[in-house]
């Protein structure tokens, strides 16, 4: 399905048409692999809704990304289901510029998306959002016990939370005896 990654392309005639004005782009499209761990997008769908303004040798994205997810809670296993809704703000320099207009080197670590001569490729940008977004481990509830509390107790913090007991490192016992 190359259609959905063609859709992310924007022509750039298009963008700097009305020249300062912003050119607003509303898509939904999906994308292959939106996973972290045991996180990820349904169907790889997202929502795209932003304003690609022109400014100089940059174009510059800000708006809003919507997608749901689904994973695993991290203690019972159980499925847990999100959304997400991302403030992007974000600038677009044309390949091979090695400074911005204020003079800035550019490079590939900097925190700015290349275009090419043609289009913006959206996709990038989408794709980095969205997997930094998801939850690593999520949580059904902040109160889940797990699937079997009396095997594996949760603790946080050195704290049992099933019944408020404070478990430590037994290496650090001696220095817990300080305290009293």
């Amino acid at each position: 399905m190359g259609t959905e990654k063609e859709e992310l392309r924007i022509a750039l005639s298009t963008v700097r048409r009305g020249g300062d004005k912003p050119r607003e782009v509303s898509l939904k499209t999906s994308l292959n692999e939106l996973q972290i761990g045991l996180s990820k997008i349904n169907d790889g769908r997202v929502e795209i809704n932003l304003e690609l303004t022109p400014d100089g040798n940059k174009i510059n994205a800000k708006g809003v990304l919507l997608a749901e997810w689904t994973g695993e809670c991290r203690r019972c296993l159980e499925l847990v289901n999100g959304e997400l809704e991302l403030n992007v703000n974000e600038s677009f320099v044309e390949e091979g510029k090695t400074f911005d207009d204020q003079g800035i080197e550019l490079s590939e670590e900097a925190d700015v998306y290349f275009f090419d001569q043609l289009d913006l490729d959206l996709e990038p940008l989408v794709r980095d959002a969205v997997l930094l977004a998801l939850p690593l481990s999520p949580l059904c509830d902040s109160s889940c016990q797990g699937s079997e509390p009396e095997e594996f107790p949760v603790i946080e913090n050195g704290v049992n939370l099933q019944n408020d007991e404070k478990k430590g490192d037994p290496r650090w016992a001696v220095l817990d005896l300080l305290k009293e």
